[in-house]
């Protein structure tokens, strides 16, 4: 399953690229009416809006990659019966980078969002701040995997040493 939210990922990045791209090429009147949900003032720069749109999505699916990434790794270092081995404890320090990073990235686009008032721009993500006390709590409970990881690798470790 990792590794099919893995090809997802790339594949809504390839996604996000080519449609960036034909926003590009699309004229300032077929863009105008793409943003009929956004209340833009007449001062607000539609190519700073795509870019910091663009590169945030970007770095949210980049993060939702790293992480599943992770996950299948650790998912296949537990398949051949390595548990408490650094390379997991690694990944999971990868998972918490990764879980952070998305909620802050979250966070922004949903005052990014909020400043130019366009709401509901994607059902994935919602806009509630439910959803972020969530990423939060996730946030949370894969830091006690990490902790207990942690101190799993050390009795190992220890076991090690003893035989």
């Amino acid at each position: 399953m990792s590794l099919i939210a893995q090809v997802l990922c790339a594949f809504a990045g390839l996604i996000l690229l080519f449609a960036s791209g034909a926003l590009l090429l699309v004229p300032n009147g077929a863009k105008k009416q793409l943003l009929q949900y956004a209340d833009l003032n007449s001062n607000t720069n539609l190519t700073v809006w795509f870019l910091v749109s663009f590169l945030l999505a970007l770095a949210i699916i980049a993060c939702l990659f790293i992480i599943t990434y992770a996950l299948h790794k650790i998912i296949g270092n537990i398949y051949k019966q390595h548990f408490f081995v650094s390379r997991n404890l690694k990944y999971l320090k990868l998972i918490l980078i990764s879980i952070t990073s998305f909620t802050v990235l979250n966070f922004i686009s949903k005052l990014l969002f909020a400043q130019i008032h366009a709401y509901n721009v994607s059902d994935v993500f919602p806009d509630s701040w439910p959803s972020l006390i969530g990423n939060i709590l996730l946030l949370s409970i894969v830091y006690t995997l990490y902790v207990v990881f942690k101190y799993g690798v050390s009795l190992q470790d220890d076991s090690n040493n003893v035989i």
